[in-house]
């Protein structure tokens, strides 16, 4: 009997030790397995899913702030602002968080603060950021964003070329484009200021930095345009609307003011029918076509008819155009055409603009309006609303 219990003891004792032993592996592979499975659907893109399994995970494993500071970043992707707030204070709260994560959660709250709008927040949040980590290029990165959305334009340009040293290649150029935008945006200020000499030579290095923006290109022919160089200012007009037709229904309107104060509307409409000859932007020509069509009809219509079937706005301007010339019966077939509705949105990340600006507010990338992204129409000419028109903010 007593070598049976022995025994008993012995199997017993056996299958805890085993218990012991395999259930710590047990836990680390069932973690591994929901880290492959959260990869996955990252990189399928299904971010629902994502926070699903994050959330998972850190009630397995509540003392790993990185799987916290991963779901408050994908709250912030979600628009859930308030609770990717509230996980990063939570975690930035811990005495013992190591240094590299304090950094990451300070940044993720700056990049929290900058998606509300609260740039000076933002700003105070990355500078801590930074002192900590000098070097790092995101948070470099960051910070420039949010000093360039606070109207720190001397502070952002020095952000932009510290991170200029940091980086090679395609993220130097990017920075140095960062750094173009920065300048131009002093330029402004110096020409409020009324330092126009100032402002000349801020906006002429920001357009050797950033040669192709169109938030550059309006700043130099402003810029131009104050300090009584006419040539200068309508060439730079020209590069700002065709680099960024998405921008026309601004740049067009505000160079045709200054053309007629200064009395050369004939060469700004020599500008525009260059514009209309090349272009296939539906955006540029709608802005363009109207304003050339007093003296220049059938080009205007010519324009217009070929971006029509891609635009109502486009469609309802060439309509206009035959009614006026009295056309009626090519008016009428114009309004039957079927078309599009324009649609403005973000080409960097796809986030859709109720109205236009240089610089997306949602990922903060310049010059990336575009109306490529079109929707059906509903029916010819009916009920269909060009949100590009909307009164913009520059």
């Amino acid at each position: 009997m007593t070598i049976l219990l022995l025994a008993l003891l012995c199997v017993m004792a056996g299958f805890a030790g085993g218990w012991w032993y395999t259930a710590p592996r047990r836990q680390v592979t069932e973690a591994l397995a929901r880290r492959s499975r959260v990869l996955y659907e990252l990189a399928e893109g299904d971010v629902d899913n994502v926070a699903h399994e994050l959330e998972r995970v850190a009630e397995v494993e509540p003392g790993e702030s990185t799987v916290f500071l991963a779901l408050a970043a994908l709250d912030r992707r979600r628009g859930r602002i308030e609770r990717a707030k509230a996980i990063h204070r939570t975690v930035l709260a811990s005495a013992t968080l190591p240094a590299e994560q304090r950094v990451a959660a300070l940044v993720g709250l700056g990049r929290d603060l900058l998606a509300q709008g609260n740039e000076r927040a933002a700003v105070g949040a990355l500078v801590r950021a930074i002192s900590l980590a000098p070097r790092s290029v995101a948070t470099l990165e960051s910070l420039a964003k949010a000093l360039e959305q606070a109207g720190a334009w001397e502070r952002a340009a020095a952000a932009w070329e510290r991170h200029e040293k940091l980086v090679e290649g395609r993220r130097r150029r990017e920075s140095k484009i960062g750094r173009g935008h920065a300048l131009a945006g002093q330029a402004d200020v110096a020409m409020s200021e009324g330092d126009d000499r100032k402002a000349r030579k801020l906006v002429e290095r920001a357009a050797e930095l950033a040669p192709d923006s169109s938030h550059v290109w309006t700043a130099k022919a402003r810029v131009e345009s104050a300090v009584g160089e006419p040539a200068l200012a309508l060439e730079a007009w020209q590069r700002a609307w065709e680099l960024l037709p998405a921008a026309a229904h601004i740049v067009v309107p505000e160079a045709w003011q200054w053309a007629e104060e200064e009395g050369v509307v004939a060469d700004l409409i020599e500008r525009m029918l260059a514009s209309l000859r090349s272009t296939r932007a539906p955006e540029l020509v709608v802005a363009v076509a109207p304003r050339v069509s007093r003296q220049h009809p059938e080009q205007a219509a010519a324009a217009l008819e070929r971006v029509a079937e891609e635009s109502t706005a486009a469609r309802l301007e060439l309509v206009r155009l035959r009614l006026l010339r009295g056309q009626r019966d090519a008016a009428r077939e114009a309004a039957m055409g079927e078309a599009a509705a324009l649609r403005l949105s973000c080409r960097r990340c796809g986030v859709k603009m109720t109205a236009f600006r240089f610089r997306c507010q949602s990922c903060g990338a310049w010059d990336s309006a575009s109306g490529e992204g079109r929707m059906p129409a509903v029916g010819p000419l009916a009920g269909v609303r060009f949100e590009a028109e909307s009164h913009p903010e520059a």
